[in-house]
């Protein structure tokens, strides 16, 4: 009997009109950033700022635990070798990127019909460079009186595929593996969910046929009501 289920956020939850790499967008998001602090930035000064996004990249160079947006953007301050507002730098760089999410047609209704059920549920989702919660969270934030568990990867200190998050997921929402599932829309979060023997459930909306291992596919989160 499944009695929560766990959600990813980017994809699976929430519609980002953005790549999942951020690379190709980086200029003019430092631009954004550097506008909000009141400079203008030099070629050198965004090769430098690129040269450290590049480095804490996930989709580049992935890494298990999680870094601090401090790290990163420290570094980058570093770099510039200016004394800049730190938290005003990030906003600036962190809005550029979600300025368009949206949770999906169907968010909202699903996760009331789950409450109504009685099935808990919860989110666990990778931050992307080190976002704060109080950035990253602003995604679902129209969500939350509908979730009864939110983590991050800063929350948890390790990015999936890591077992912490998904065990820290289930302590929270008070249930065992088989009692659970876990919707997402990537490899990551199929196979961190079947490491703890969490039922997997894909969310696949493109057209090609994927197969992470999965216990489940949909093409929307509505058919969620038929697996439980």
């Amino acid at each position: 009997m499944i009695k929560a289920i766990g959600f990813d956020v980017g994809h699976t939850l929430i519609n980002y009109r953005n790549p999942l790499n951020w690379r190709a967008l980086y200029r003019p998001a430092l631009e954004q950033a550097a506008r909000s602090c009141g400079i203008s930035l030099s070629e050198e000064m965004t090769a430098a700022a690129i040269e450290t996004l590049l480095k804490y990249n996930t989709r580049v160079n992935y890494r298990e635990r999680e870094v601090s947006s401090d790290t990163i953007f420290g570094e980058i301050l570093d770099k510039w070798q200016l004394c800049l507002d730190m938290d005003t730098l990030k906003t600036g760089f962190y809005s550029f990127f979600q300025a368009e999410a949206e949770p999906y047609p169907e968010t909202l209704d699903t996760l009331s019909t789950l409450r109504q059920a009685g099935i808990k549920t919860g989110v666990l989702t990778d931050a992307a460079y080190g976002m704060d919660n109080r950035f990253s969270l602003q995604d679902i934030a129209s969500l939350s009186g509908l979730l009864d568990v939110t983590l991050t990867s800063v929350d948890v200190g390790y990015r999936k595929p890591n077992s912490t998050g998904f065990q820290m997921l289930m302590t929270a929402l008070q249930v065992s593996p088989d009692e659970m599932m876990y919707v997402g829309d990537e490899q990551k979060d199929i196979v961190g969910a079947n490491q703890l023997g969490i039922i997997s459930v894909l969310v696949n909306r493109t057209d090609t046929t994927l197969d992470y291992g999965q216990t489940h596919t949909i093409q929307s989160l509505r058919e969620l009501q038929t697996l439980i």
